[in-house]
């Protein structure tokens, strides 16, 4: 699978420490060249609008989204009027991104009933679409700068990927045993797609960014508690080795996988600066590629 998409890359930050450590941050992923600043959607973390908007306004140059919202906090009208919203500060640079929640503590915290997977997943997708339709309409109020900003879905199973590829506009894979797995959900995605598939930004998350150092094991295996050190490190989600290997191994993601879009979670700051080496040597390779 030959790719021709641009890369982007993404930073999503958990923001635990204080507002001026996150924006410090900000600043830092801006100046390395990332492309997105993300932030998840947790109760004991920072709350995601307002430190988006604050996020957009330290770094004018990049985008804001989140990875993901638990769309069970959420209804549709609402969340629309607060997309907007956010949108509108950011001068159109908002992305949203949507899960269907998994931690079933937070739904009791907040009052509001777990549900099935079933049922979360029915949710989620009624929240894609409905949003789409809400954000797409230029008369609603109030209105958003893109319509409609572009919408994530992230997930591995078979009716994420559905609903992903169906009605979103990039797809975020995760939790992924080897190649061998991702090859079979980017040609399952491929298949519910259809013709829109060529529409499609694919989207790996990156649960370890390890360039040239080792890699974190405690981190992987925390993803994948039952997995040996050798399957940890055969996971898409897992990036490690040299400058060299990095860069060729992102190459191949999307050469022979149509990944064109990166996220690793909360690198350190040695990690975040050798990414921007990565970032700095890809686009050149796409300049020269493309003058």
């Amino acid at each position: 699978m030959s790719g021709s998409r641009d890369f982007r890359f993404g930073v999503n930050f958990l923001a635990r420490g204080t507002a001026d450590e996150f924006l410090a941050q900000v600043r830092h992923a801006e100046r390395c060249g990332v492309d997105v600043v993300l932030l998840p959607d947790h109760l004991e973390l920072g709350a995601p609008f307002p430190m988006l908007v604050a996020a957009a306004a330290a770094a004018p140059t990049v985008r804001v989204g989140n990875f993901v919202l638990n769309a069970g906090f959420y209804r549709p009208a609402l969340l629309a009027r607060d997309i907007a919203g956010v949108d509108q500060l950011t001068g159109g640079r908002v992305e949203i991104g949507l899960g269907a929640g998994y931690v079933e503590a937070e739904f009791e915290a907040a009052g509001i009933p777990f549900g099935s997977p079933g049922q979360r997943v029915d949710h989620m997708r009624d929240m894609v679409i409905e949003l789409r339709r809400l954000l797409g309409d230029p008369a609603r109020t109030p209105p958003s700068v893109q319509t409609p900003p572009p919408i994530m879905v992230a997930g591995t199973g078979n009716r994420v990927l559905t609903i992903a590829a169906r009605h979103a506009d990039i797809v975020a894979l995760a939790g992924l045993a080897d190649d061998e797995a991702l090859a079979e959900r980017v040609e399952y995605t491929r298949r519910q797609a259809g013709s829109r598939f060529g529409d499609l930004e694919m989207n790996l998350i990156i649960f370890d960014l390890a360039i040239d150092r080792e890699p974190d094991l405690d981190t992987l295996r925390h993803h994948n508690r039952d997995a040996t050190d050798g399957e940890l490190l055969r996971q898409p989600n897992a990036l490690h080795g040299s400058h060299d290997e990095v860069v060729t191994r992102i190459r191949q993601l999307r050469e022979q996988f149509g990944i064109t879009y990166l996220t690793p979670i909360e690198p350190s700051a040695a990690d975040l600066d050798a990414f921007g080496r990565v970032i700095s040597e890809l686009r050149q390779g796409t300049a020269e590629a493309n003058p």
